[in-house]
């Protein structure tokens, strides 16, 4: 529910009656660096400095710059000084991208779009409708599911599936088949994906998309990427290496797959000696190494020669003697020579060439999955028929061998390697290998760094453009708790069985305090970003009409819009991973030191002993931050604040004047954001004040100070002097009190510096003494002779 309920003291100190140090906080844990001098140019000099990242000659150039710069905006300002662009990036940047582009009218804009594009929307529609106007809903092929599945199995649709498709011209106008075309001739092409330009698995289509290079040189981008992204992920599964040890069994790829599921199933021994495995069983497969490279990227099938030729009725020339009858019923002849090669394929007669065989014995025969999807060998009539067929590598260059060839060469430790086998399936990670075809690369990032990017392409030549954050708009401002990081172990509570999730203590002290700034004005927009089990307790607050958006740290895609309509935007905690993901970005980046990685974490969580794994998350933590400020536009819009409940240090935020860093208790003195800077200046005061107390600061000027009480200022000076002050007799002090009038046991007891019950004691004998009197029940005064 909303509301702020505050204590006694929290309304004395926001009525000035008393110190704001006088309330209990969390020590803080974020300080600001002193002697900050950077200064922050407008927007409008920092896109002239990232222009200067599109210019120059080198292969690979690095723009790094923050979320928000205006890298966008330099983008179309080089399109429109006729520079033509292959960007890559996330799905839905590139989907934002294409509506920005569009909605300003940039010249000549492609779109790669996969073959599922819109599928969803439309394979419902009976396929006579569909085919009758084909391609007119926006999606971009008919049979999208036989096609992708064929292309998983390592198959070219294209020269397998699309020719004998009905509107296989209509497709070559306006459907998929049309994208490469389209693309060759924009200025612009966009793709949604971001290792476009990385993976050679990608490189039929990126020659396709590029075209030759005398026609238009494209500087290729890649859009906002991370330094563990650059790698690709390569992988193979069990049941892959299973059928290779089948279908090829005495063959040199049926004995490497073998080797291979002895290595990954062996169990109980440790991580690092599986990888080390598999980096001697290739080493022993090397003289194998060309029968294994064609064996992946063939079909072996099951057959039998067979005495059944054929004669040429028109010539009465022998064509053939033998014919090959395959497992399935398929039969093709085996031609004589090159001329009865030509004969039976102007008849239409289906035929294959064997240099030697065994007559009437069973055998294998190997082939391209092209060659036997033609002769009728697979058939490629249905995604469930297409689902049996044997797994290939459609490029010869690049199959499971070239892999994790790439893979030792670069990370030559075995104990740090990036290779996981988890689910069945064998994964690892290896560096970008850059297309032929790509003149010039445009790396843009706001995590990236000079020494990422040399050691990722160690070969090629690198310039980098580092670009300084811009300055804000004036009165936008970041309020930065101070206190803690406030991870989910914090903010939220496990109940009973551990299943039921909910919100702590201290999350049920922050919310009431937002949801009652959310209420406070119905014109401000507010939005929530935070843990998904905490979100999931806030469907309430997301109903609310001055809510723009609430949602997890993973979960901002697709919100451009609801940022720049956003006036406070609160990020409560901060933003956490796995540890193996973290593990693993490490190994990807830091697998090839010759130093080992150390995975251990202190006693604090999340705190790592090797300084590469704490920079890994440190790095993940910052990038998810500063992406969320970037997208809030503090550089391009007015009338916007951030409020982040996580003390981690972000570079070219915390250490910005327009940061304010508070507690909440902060919060609570000011009752709101409006007049938050005021307390927050006021606590500042204060704190400098006590940190100029000295040793001559009288009693009074701690209470003050401090809103403390006088036996605790006693302390603090006694402390602040070395502990050697005199002490003083209770006695004494008793006399010195009383000798401004009479006084109750309570005030005694509070301005003496002692144990209550020690006061007291020392009250009954000074009685009994009659030191002093007493003047009625718990009230003390002097004998009247002491008086004078």
């Amino acid at each position: 529910t909303a509301g702020l309920p505050v204590s006694e003291t929290v309304l004395a100190v926001r009525e000035g009656k008393l110190s704001p140090l006088a309330i209990k906080r969390r020590s803080p844990v974020l300080h600001k660096p002193k002697h900050t001098e950077k200064v922050y140019e407008p927007l409008e000099k920092i896109a002239v400095q990232i222009q200067r990242a599109f210019d120059g000659t080198a292969r690979i150039a690095g723009l790094l710059a923050e979320k928000g710069a205006g890298k966008s905006h330099a983008v179309e300002s080089y399109i429109r000084n006729d520079g033509s662009i292959s960007l890559s990036a996330g799905f839905w940047t590139t989907e934002e991208t294409v509506h920005r582009f569009q909605k300003r009218n940039l010249p000549s804009v492609a779109r790669w779009r996969n073959r599922r594009y819109l599928w969803d929307q439309v394979k419902d529609i009976p396929v006579e409708v569909r085919m009758a106007t084909p391609f007119e809903r926006g999606n971009v092929c008919e049979d999208p599911e036989r096609c992708d599945t064929l292309e998983e199995k390592g198959g070219d649709p294209s020269e397998s599936i699309c020719p004998k498709c009905p509107v296989y011209t209509e497709c070559q106008e306006r459907g998929y088949l049309s994208q490469s075309a389209t693309s060759q001739r924009a200025k612009v092409q966009l793709s949604g994906m971001s290792q476009l330009f990385l993976n050679p698995r990608h490189g039929v289509r990126v020659a396709e998309i590029l075209g030759r290079a005398d026609e238009i040189e494209r500087l290729c981008i890649i859009d906002e990427i991370e330094a563990h992204d650059l790698f690709f992920e390569c992988s193979v599964r069990q049941d892959v290496l299973e059928e290779w040890s089948a279908n090829w069994q005495g063959s040199a790829l049926g004995n490497f797959a073998k080797a291979l599921l002895n290595v990954l199933e062996t169990t109980g021994q440790p991580y690092g000696n599986a990888v080390r495995r598999i980096r001697t069983t290739l080493q022993a497969f090397e003289p194998y190494k060309e029968e294994l490279i064609t064996q992946m990227c063939h079909v072996n099938v099951r057959s039998k020669v067979v005495a059944r030729g054929i004669i040429d009725a028109e010539t009465g020339k022998e064509l053939a003697r033998f014919s090959i009858e395959f497992e399935g019923g398929t039969s093709v002849y085996i031609p004589l020579d090159t001329d009865a090669a030509d004969r039976l394929r102007t008849k239409g007669l289906p035929f294959f060439s064997l240099d030697s065989f065994v007559l009437n014995a069973e055998t294998k025969i190997s082939m391209q999955m092209s060659q036997a999807i033609a002769l009728g060998i697979l058939d490629t009539s249905t995604v469930e028929n297409i689902q049996t067929f044997p797994t290939v590598y459609p490029n010869r260059n690049w199959t499971l061998w070239h892999h994790l060839k790439y893979f030792f060469a670069y990370y030559k430790w075995d104990d740090d390697a990036p290779m996981m086998w988890r689910n069945k399936v064998l994964r690892f990670w290896v560096p970008p290998v850059l297309h032929p075809d790509i003149k010039r690369l445009l790396i843009t990032s706001s995590t990236l760094s000079k020494r990422d990017l040399r050691r990722t392409f160690p070969d090629e030549e690198i310039v980098v453009t580092r670009v300084e954050p811009a300055a804000w708009v004036a009165g936008n401002t970041v309020f930065q708790i101070r206190t803690g990081t406030y991870s989910p172990e914090t903010l939220l509570e496990h109940y009973s069985d551990w299943n039921v999730i909910g919100i702590s203590k201290i999350g049920q002290r922050f919310f009431p305090g937002i949801f009652a700034e959310i209420e406070k004005d119905p014109n401000i927009n507010h939005a929530i970003i935070s843990y998904t089990p905490l979100i999931e307790q806030l469907t309430d607050v997301a109903k609310k009409e001055n809510i723009r958006f609430v949602a997890g740290f993973k979960q901002l895609e697709r919100l451009e819009e609801a940022f720049e309509k956003t006036h406070v935007i609160w990020v409560i905690g901060t933003p956490t991973w796995e540890p193996g993901i973290i593990w693993r970005r490490t190994q990807i980046l830091f697998g090839n030191d010759e130093k080992p990685i150390c995975y251990e974490t202190d006693m604090e969580p999340r705190r790592y002993k090797d300084e590469r794994v704490q920079s890994v998350y440190e790095r993940n933590v910052i990038s998810t931050l500063k992406g969320i400020i970037g997208r809030m536009g503090l550089n391009r819009w007015a009338d916007k604040k951030v409020i982040l409940v996580t003390s981690i240090a972000i570079p070219d935020i915390t250490d910005r004047p327009e940061t304010l860093l508070f507690d909440w208790e902060d919060f609570e003195v000011a009752g709101g954001l409006d007049k938050l800077p005021e307390v927050i200046a006021t606590r500042q005061r204060f704190e400098m004040e006590r940190d100029n107390l000295t040793a001559e600061s009288s009693r009074k000027e701690v209470e003050r100070v401090l809103g403390c009480s006088t036996r605790q200022a006693n302390r603090v000076l006694k402390k602040i002097r070395g502990g050697n002050i005199p002490r003083v007799l209770f006695r004494d002090q008793i006399y010195s009190l009383l000798s401004t009038g009479e006084k109750t046991t309570g005030e005694l007891v509070a301005s003496i510096e002692g144990h209550p019950t020690s006061v007291r004691n020392e009250l009954k004998r000074l009685i009994d003494a009659g030191e002093i009197v007493k003047v009625r029940w718990g009230v003390y005064s002097l004998p009247s002779h002491a008086k004078h």
